[in-house]
């Protein structure tokens, strides 16, 4: 018997709200529930758990993302209407000292993505 796939589940305070930002970030709306999300993109998923409790500010949810071309996925989020405060914020793609090139996602739940490719090929 073997794991064969895993999936975040993040928090979420306004599910219209988590709908357009990761629709904006590339992800499809695979479900909607009452209180959950389910998004898809490429052999990534990700679910969102409504939670009136939650705290962004507050929020320790993570989860990286390996990419085959974390440059274009930076250049693609780039022109996206990010804050230079508060959330949502970005960071774009640089490499890292762990051998990583890594860009950075804060969505508006204080919710953290990272994605990164080795920065050796």
């Amino acid at each position: 018997m073997m794991l064969v796939s895993t999936n975040a589940i993040f928090c979420c305070l306004d599910m219209d709200r988590t709908i357009a930002f990761y629709e904006s970030l590339g992800f499809k709306l695979h479900a909607r529930y009452e209180t959950y999300l389910v998004f898809a993109r490429d052999s990534v998923e990700l679910h969102f758990a409504h939670n009136p409790e939650h705290v962004p500010e507050k929020s320790q949810f993570a989860a990286y993302f390996h990419a085959d071309d974390v440059e274009a996925l930076s250049e693609s989020y780039a022109s996206l209407p990010w804050e230079s405060e508060g959330f949502p914020r970005f960071g774009p793609a640089e490499d890292r000292d762990w051998g990583m090139r890594e860009l950075h996602v804060l969505d508006p739940d204080g919710n953290l993505l990272r994605m990164g490719q080795s920065s050796n090929g």
